[in-house]
């Protein structure tokens, strides 16, 4: 064949390069969506495996003690004291960093080392933190966590008294100790105090609801909340514990909160800020519509935020008589 004879390549024309080009597009708007899913599901499968961590370490603490860890035993006002994360190291395979904390000393002493240096309270575990929420931040000096234990439907008085309503919250029977803090662990509606005078926690015979029906622990965001110390620390209500009075993900973009309020008609949208504690001191996630909770019985449940309030209060409580389970 001659070379006058060779066929000529014709060149894309700019209308089908357009058209290419919008069929590609079209595809990776199909696409990204399942894959952001995906990614989504992993990190709540990484976040669900975290609580079960914390459910058998909670279980191995209880099977060796006879109880579960108090909130804060006999510890004044104003001094770094331990959460119950800390006590249950040594059952989340952490015993090196157990050994580290000063338990029987008072104040920051608690978290400084052996060697009077690096502070344990900024070290970062990595079964404390959910995935799917990228954007905490530690706080001067403390490791922020992910997980809380729960109160119970407990009532959490903000101290500005011009934001001390419930704005609208259903509220049961709940425990007789605002934050948490009691003479008598009796006095707390679920399974974990703040502060206590008592050595001991919530033992298993406690929970007349039943373990199958009772929140131990929940995800939390822990930016949410303006009283948080950390991951070690009792007085941390960001990190430690929260009620089950706030309805789940109430509050969750925590650094643009009236804006929230405005899109969700919020009354008073002055108090809803992570400085109220009605508000602050509650479950929540980044996980589109609800978050995980761990049960007494070690059952990872995802509960809608959509959940009847009542429903989710009483199942906070561990012996209101509300024996309520959930669908699974």
């Amino acid at each position: 064949m001659t070379k006058a004879m060779r066929p000529v390549r014709r060149a894309f024309t700019l209308v089908e390069l357009l058209v290419v080009i919008a069929i590609i597009g079209t595809l990776v708007g199909l696409l990204l969506p399942a894959v952001q899913s995906a990614r989504e599901s992993a990190r709540r499968s990484s976040c669900s495996n975290n609580l079960k961590q914390y459910g058998l370490a909670l279980h191995n603490y209880h099977d060796t003690n006879g109880y579960m860890p108090s909130g804060a035993p006999t510890v004044p006002w104003g001094s770094p004291a331990l959460s119950w994360h800390a006590y249950v190291l040594p059952f989340l395979e952490q015993q090196g960093l157990a050994s580290k904390i000063k338990f029987n000393s008072g104040g920051d002493e608690r978290f400084r080392d052996a060697g009077g240096g690096q502070q344990v309270r900024s070290v970062k575990l990595p079964v404390a933190r959910c995935p799917s929420d990228s954007s905490i931040t530690d706080q001067d000096g403390w490791f922020q966590s992910s997980y809380s234990g729960s109160l119970g439907s407990q009532r959490t008085p903000s101290a500005d008294g011009n934001c001390n309503q419930y704005l609208g919250f259903a509220e049961v029977p709940s425990g007789g100790a605002d934050h948490g803090n009691a003479w008598n662990f009796k006095d707390i509606s679920g399974v974990f105090s703040r502060l206590v005078t008592e050595q001991k926690g919530c033992s298993f015979n406690m929970v007349s609801d039943g373990l199958s029906k009772t929140i131990f622990m929940g995800e939390i965001l822990a930016d949410c909340n303006d009283h948080r110390e950390g991951l070690w620390s009792f007085n941390g209500m960001g990190n430690a514990h929260a009620s089950t009075i706030v309805p789940i993900n109430t509050m969750t973009t925590c650094y643009d909160s009236q804006a929230e309020a405005t899109t969700k008609n919020v009354p008073n949208p002055q108090c809803f800020t992570k400085s109220n504690w009605n508000y602050s001191w509650g479950f929540r996630s980044k996980h589109p519509g609800g978050a995980q909770f761990l049960f007494g019985d070690g059952s990872i449940r995802m509960i809608q935020e959509t959940i009847d309030h009542t429903t989710f209060q009483r199942l906070g409580g561990r012996k209101d008589g509300g024996t309520i389970a959930l669908d699974d």
